[in-house]
């Protein structure tokens, strides 16, 4: 089966990316102006490089476009060795599929409260991605800045921390005027990762 088989035909699909340097951190965004609407004065959200999935295109597409508008760079696609789903109840299964790149997982995210969407189910097909270089040139619209995790923060990532704890922890972050004292939690991409953190 295709991963797409195992998503209801009139869902709404997106990709996201569990995206490393080769120097293993992984890469997250913070969010820009276009979701100001979304936060709190005190909190923000991180997730995932990604997006919806666009009439016409196919996931990987999807992914590589998304990379390109978010933050500037071309990234090569990693095989994964096991994939999983992970219900909007958080339980997880294996999957079998037989697509060329196998994807990650899929993760039904639920729109949270006071958003247009609220309630609704997300699928979000996530692949491991590389890229050679840290991001440095970010559409200000989509993202504010990137925060790069190493692996045991990205595990242990389901909890609500200051920007500054995680620096303190050996996380770096790029972009400017970054509120060290602004607390962030997963959504998406990164908050499956926390869920299925033996697979990454």
């Amino acid at each position: 089966m295709k991963i797409l088989d195992y998503i209801p035909n009139d869902a709404e699909i997106g990709v996201g990316l569990e995206l490393r340097l080769r120097t293993d951190q992984y890469v997250f965004f913070l969010p820009g102006t276009r979701h100001k609407s979304e936060q709190s004065i005190n909190e923000i959200f991180y997730a995932g490089v990604g997006g919806h999935l666009e009439l016409g295109e196919d996931l990987l597409e999807c992914g590589r476009r998304e990379a390109q508008e978010e933050i500037g760079l071309s990234i090569e696609y990693e095989d994964s060795n096991r994939t999983v789903y992970v219900d909007s109840f958080k339980d997880i299964r294996t999957i079998e599929v037989d697509d060329t790149i196998k994807p990650l997982a899929i993760f039904e995210m639920i729109h949270p409260e006071g958003t247009p969407k609220a309630g609704g189910i997300y699928h979000i097909v996530i692949f491991k991605a590389l890229i050679d270089i840290e991001p440095h040139s970010l559409q200000s619209e989509e993202v504010s800045g990137i925060i790069l995790l190493n692996k045991e923060q990205v595990l242990t990532g389901n909890r609500r921390a200051t920007i500054q704890q995680l620096l303190d922890e050996g996380a770096k972050v790029i972009g400017l005027d970054i509120n060290k004292e602004i607390v962030i939690y997963p959504i998406g991409t990164a908050e499956a990762l926390t869920l299925i953190g033996k697979e990454i």
